[in-house]
């Protein structure tokens, strides 16, 4: 086996997706947590090419990059080679039909597989390219019910993947690339090439994080631009920050920032936050913490080799251009649903969010149920979408006990 060494940090949504995939691969790894062992950061940073985020992953010494980087490997076929596996070692394929099948590993995904194992109904779930979903890159969560000293997204998403797993949900690490809704039982395909049909679907694919989709923004990820403080914001300490947003997301990131930063500024197009009260107060409380109101950032200053060094803003309502002097973005504008792999076949709206029943999961196509932030604009908790992943595998198996008495 190739020696594989993975550079990390204790709450990073990434890491624990990179080892999930490692992992079911049977796959062994040295990890070095920067938290842990701060003085090898610039060590990492070096071998990485100048790569400001975590994980950093290396097979013989060989930079593989990040998580995404190793997830576009086993999509073209390439991992199972660079870590060199057997042909015995590698996976055996997937059983070709199953009665129950959960897109999605959030909270609506994995309560509907703690749901629906313990109907004996047999789950399978495709993680997806964000095992965990947002909460794992999520820290403090203090609104859900039965922790009462709040706990860590990451963390809280491990107990449900745990729970769901004790029950014998079987999981697969993967993307879905295409569906078949015209027929029954319904097709599945993945990006790997792996197809199956299945009985009834569950779908909870969530949402995605956002980004501005400026080329400079594109071009400096990883490099200074980051949609996740919790797993970089390590690499900043000492340093001027920025985040673009105005809702609870930007907040969080905002202020867990705090804890590097000499300064952050957060960046708004409006006048005033979106973000809850107690959210909002607690940022203004922070002396690190300004704003800069009514504003866009027009581009992101900095090269590949120095990172970012500064932002160009304009204000939304004189025009005016300006440059901010920071050395990381944040992005925190929103998400957008992950369902444009159902346009055509599912119900939808404006948006992209899938129509369901009212009081049901149920989608426009009979044995198709949609639950958590997939069909959710209005809401988007981590409560809600573990109560509709609950509905939606209650209303899958009393479609099925129906469609087995027929």
């Amino acid at each position: 086996m190739p020696h594989v060494t993975m550079y990390t940090t204790t709450v990073c949504a990434f890491c624990l997706r990179a080892k999930s995939l490692l992992g079911q691969k049977g796959v062994e790894w040295e990890e070095i947590n920067l938290d842990e062992h701060p003085e090898r950061r610039e060590e990492m940073i070096q071998k990485a090419d100048g790569r400001r985020t975590v994980p950093q992953i290396f097979v013989n010494g060989r930079g593989l990059g990040g998580y995404d980087e190793i997830c576009a490997l086993d999509k073209e076929g390439k991992l199972d080679s660079i870590l060199e596996m057997n042909p015995e070692e590698i996976a055996p394929p997937i059983e070709a039909h199953h009665r129950v099948l959960i897109l999605g590993s959030g909270p609506a995904g994995l309560t509907a597989a703690i749901y629906a194992a313990r109907a004996n109904l047999n789950p399978v779930l495709v993680d997806g390219n964000e095992p965990g979903g947002q909460l794992t890159i999520t820290t403090e969560v203090e609104n859900y019910p039965g922790y009462a000293d709040g706990v860590q997204g990451p963390a809280m998403m491990d107990d449900f993947r745990k729970q769901a797993e004790r029950f014998g949900t079987q999981f697969i690490q993967g993307q879905v690339e295409k569906v078949d809704l015209s027929n029954r039982p319904f097709t599945v395909c993945l990006e790997k090439g792996d197809c199956f049909t299945v009985d009834a679907l569950i779908v909870a694919t969530g949402a995605s994080a956002k980004w501005l989709g400026i080329e400079s923004e594109t071009r400096l990820r990883n490099r200074g631009v980051s949609a996740c403080a919790t797993c970089d914001g390590f690499f900043f300490r000492g340093k001027p920050l920025a985040v673009v947003g105005g809702g609870d997301t930007a907040m969080e990131e905002a202020l867990f920032l705090t804890n590097f930063a000499t300064k952050v500024s957060v960046i708004h197009r409006r006048d005033s936050l979106r973000a809850s009260k107690v959210m909002q107060q607690r940022g203004e409380k922070n002396e690190k913490i300004e704003f800069v109101w009514n504003s866009v950032v027009e581009e992101v200053l900095g090269n590949e080799k120095d990172g970012v060094t500064g932002l160009k803003l304009r204000n939304i309502k004189n025009n005016e251009v300006s440059t901010l002097p920071v050395e990381g973005m944040f992005v925190a504008i929103g998400h957008v649903p992950n369902t444009q792999i159902f346009k055509g076949q599912l119900e939808m709206d404006d948006l992209g969010y899938i129509k369901v029943n009212s009081g049901s999961t149920y989608s426009s196509v009979e044995g198709v149920f949609v639950s958590g932030d997939a069909a959710d604009s209005v809401y988007r908790q981590a409560v809600t979408a573990a109560g509709t992943g609950c509905m939606a595998a209650i209303d899958a198996e009393r479609w099925l006990a129906i469609q087995e008495m027929n």
